[in-house]
């Protein structure tokens, strides 16, 4: 049995602080938290943490284990196919995950939801569970999409596929039924087409039987007649924020209505740009406690020699300065599309999109937190967005997200206090996941 106690500020991920906190543990979960009320056991193992601060662990809510953080895990955005190739990156994420695993752990990130990638990473969710070395994990598997096949086959490694054309109602309804049945926790549609009534057709096919079989509908929506549409098939997650103008009355009353939780995924298009500007720089990594893994770190290092793949090198500058120009109207378009929900009362998920090039895995999630402080968000309401919203996302707030008793011993300690500001989360010194307390600067025994 173990306690927590002496001094510590908790903050329990429901908006709630206890000042001067004990919390005890038993077989991995909490039994008791509170304050000075709290009865201390005679045996209890105390872990002294005065003038620290305390959160439940971290929940990033969009993650794909089959990207890397850089382009080769996105052909689409840079090919290097005739250096990396895809399918032995695939084959290696797929045997050995745990890196980005310990990444995520050591960066504060006790939970993760991958909403799109290979069957594997379904199955990722039950070896994690078991695997205090790792994060919770959910996973929807292969995402469905209104794109041609052989136009998605870039993504793919057949036999295996992460993006499945939408051709039928009768091949969506199959898929929903055969993704559920193999533990998916979400079925995901990556981006609509309004015009295409075969594959909106297919579409209402898939979001009946995602209710038939009790699954939830994620959909990928940046544009505000794509999110409503989302909503009224019955989407319980918006992935990825609407970027092409303000949110209206009608969007924010059907978000209330529905109780669909946003994941607004700020930090993903810059990090693009981070990506391209390494091509004749330095990939920037503020990584303090070398949670980055050494083949990532390596890759990311080396990231010039991959300039000679650059389609257009005569226009490198020119078309960077054109693209970052775009994205900064974007992004500031996400902004304010995001103090909207947040004073409407709108449920936010904190999440990243972290394996898209530029934004890593477990490091991004402190660029996210930052940069939804800079939208207008209360450090101190950060927290639930960032513990209590994720897991429900995942469907998993019975199990951790919030300190309460019962739950499970999710948590990390702190430097500084994350209410005053969002960037106080690097700060972290110490996560606890099962009830196992260790130092982020320390790399896991294996």
């Amino acid at each position: 049995m173990g306690k927590l106690t002496q001094g510590a500020t908790l903050f329990d991920g429901t908006g709630n602080s206890i000042s001067n906190s004990v919390i005890i543990l038993q077989d991995g979960k909490i039994s008791a938290v509170g304050g000075s009320e709290v009865e201390i056991p005679e045996n209890a193992n105390l872990i002294d943490v005065s003038g620290k601060f305390i959160t439940p662990g971290l929940v990033d809510a969009h993650v794909h284990f089959s990207q890397t953080g850089f382009f080769d895990g996105r052909p689409d955005a840079l090919d290097l196919r005739d250096t990396l190739r895809f399918d032995s990156l695939q084959a290696r994420l797929k045997r050995n995950p745990y890196p980005y695993l310990e990444s995520y752990l050591r960066s504060g990130v006790t939970a993760v939801y991958d909403v799109g990638g290979y069957e594997w990473t379904i199955d990722l969710a039950t070896s994690a569970e078991a695997d205090l070395n790792a994060p919770h994990v959910a996973a929807a598997g292969p995402l469905l999409t209104p794109f041609d096949q052989e136009r998605l086959d870039i993504f793919n490694v057949p036999p295996a596929r992460q993006m499945l054309a939408l051709t039928s109602p009768e091949f969506g309804r199959e898929y929903v039924q055969k993704s559920t049945d193999s533990g998916s926790t979400g079925i995901k549609i990556w981006s609509l087409n309004l015009k295409d009534s075969i594959f909106l057709q297919s579409l209402r096919a898939v979001a009946e039987e995602v209710n038939t079989q009790g699954n939830q509908l994620i959909v990928h929506a940046t544009n505000l007649d794509e999110a409503k549409e989302a909503i009224r098939l019955g989407a319980k997650v918006l992935v990825h924020s609407v970027d092409d103008q303000v949110l209206d009355e009608e969007f924010i009353q059907m978000v209330k209505e529905s109780g669909v939780i946003v994941c607004p995924t700020l930090v993903v298009i810059s990090g693009y740009g981070v990506a391209f500007r390494s091509l004749q720089g330095t990939f920037p990594m503020n990584d303090p406690n070398q949670v980055v893994d050494p083949y990532t770190k390596a890759l990311l290092n080396s990231s010039q020699s991959f300039f000679k793949f650059y389609p257009d090198p005569k226009n490198y500058q020119k078309n960077l300065l054109s693209v970052e120009k775009t994205d900064r109207k974007i992004s500031d378009m996400m902004l304010t599309n995001l103090k909207i929900l947040y004073d409407s009362g709108i449920t936010i998920a904190l999440s990243t999109d972290a394996g898209n090039p530029g934004t890593l895995h477990g490091l991004s999630i402190y660029d996210e937190l930052e940069a939804m402080q800079k939208a207008g968000i209360s450090a101190n309401d950060l927290i639930p967005m960032a513990t209590q919203n994720g897991a429900k996302a995942m469907r998993r707030s019975d199990d951790f997200g919030t300190l309460e008793v019962g739950k499970m011993a999710d948590l990390i300690i702190l430097e500084k206090d994350p209410s005053l500001d969002a960037s106080n989360f690097r700060s972290i010194t110490h996560v606890m996941r099962g009830g196992l307390l260790r130092p982020v600067n320390v790399p896991f025994e294996k």
